[in-house]
């Protein structure tokens, strides 16, 4: 691609000139570097003081910002608004907790959930039981592991599980790598409630019988049911839903958990990642086809429309109808800094 190739913006035009680059403001350029554009004069001059470009073979560095690129005009203006407002909540929230970021002085490195499409300069952390499987189809199919014509219908659970190791992680880059990508690739998180994902973590893993967490079962069944029938002691039936809280409130929350109901400080590390696309579940829909404008493949691929409707809530409030008051505070403390990021409350107890 020329890199004086020029993408208007707001039909402003003042020519500039900076390093061999013809620029119009606030207009921008296309660098040298892996195709990665650059935002204002200021900021380009700002990230030559980064450690950035010199291993690339380029003459410039590239810019530490993605997400002010001009494909955000690509967007609606309103839910453009909405991603700012989402993304200053969990930020103002951020600066304003004094909890660790990720919940535990142990961790090291990235976080686990954090999967790379280095074509399309994107990061989305895709954790269990928030849209997970769609979302990993949706991967395979912008990096090129299934065919994105079909992705939608691309195999059973087990069969996308199983893809996961055709999808390169942070935490597989060099440290020069990994912060290069932070700092140019548009960061996306799809969230819930944190007690919705409870309860879909429950039903799915250890509700009825054929659930696939047979030791965990047996474990909360020994421990945590008041009566506990033959078929659960031996993993053949799953527990009951208070056993399962039960459980959940005797974790040490400094320690992790299953992936299914971890934490999204520890799965997603919101406060050192800076997502710029805030996805949640309900609207999962409208907001991944507007990820796909952001990154120019929405002529390309369709994110299966249909966002929660009003009733899937009543569906897992249900189960916390015979959960007393107490329990449900006590297991909102292993939660609260996830539902405090992305505005998630208690009120509908």
């Amino acid at each position: 691609m020329n890199k004086e190739y020029l993408l208007e913006t707001q039909g402003l035009i003042s020519k500039r000139s900076f390093n061999g680059c013809t620029k119009e403001a606030p207009v921008v350029c296309i660098w040298c570097c892996p195709d990665v554009l650059s935002t204002t004069l200021a900021e380009e001059e700002a990230d030559r003081s980064l450690i950035l470009g010199t291993d690339l073979g380029c003459s410039n560095p590239p810019p530490r910002k993605y997400d002010r690129h001009s494909s955000w005009l690509n967007v609606p203006k309103i839910w453009r608004e909405e991603m700012e407002r989402r993304v200053k909540h969990m930020e103002t929230v951020c600066r304003d907790t004094t909890h660790s970021v990720d919940g535990s002085s142990a961790r090291t490195g990235f976080p686990p959930m954090l999967y790379v499409d280095d074509r399309h300069r994107l990061i989305m952390c895709s954790m269990p039981k928030v849209g997970c499987t769609n979302g990993k189809r949706l991967l395979y199919a912008l990096t090129g592991n299934v065919d994105m014509k079909s992705f939608h219908n691309f195999g059973s659970g087990k069969k996308v599980v199983s893809y996961k190791r055709f999808l390169p992680r942070l935490s597989q880059y060099s440290p020069f790598g990994a912060k290069l990508r932070l700092e140019t690739y548009l960061k996306v998180i799809i969230v819930r409630h944190p007690l919705e994902r409870l309860v879909s973590a429950y039903r799915g893993k250890l509700e009825g019988k054929g659930h696939p967490i047979t030791g965990e079962a047996i474990y909360i069944a020994k421990r945590f049911e008041t009566n506990p029938t033959p078929g659960m002691l031996t993993g053949k039936e799953g527990v009951s839903f208070q056993a399962f809280i039960d459980y959940l409130n005797s974790l040490d929350p400094n320690k992790d958990y299953n992936d299914h109901w971890e934490s999204y400080i520890r799965l997603c590390d919101p406060c050192q990642i800076h997502y710029d696309v805030i996805a949640r579940l309900e609207s999962q829909g409208t907001d991944l086809n507007m990820m796909l404008k952001l990154i120019g493949m929405d002529d390309m691929l369709t994110y299966p429309e249909g966002d929660l409707p009003a009733s899937s809530s009543a569906v897992w409030k249900k189960y916390f109808t015979e959960i007393s008051r107490s329990d449900i505070r006590k297991i909102w403390q292993h939660y609260e800094l996830d539902a405090r990021l992305f505005n998630f409350t208690l009120d509908w107890y």
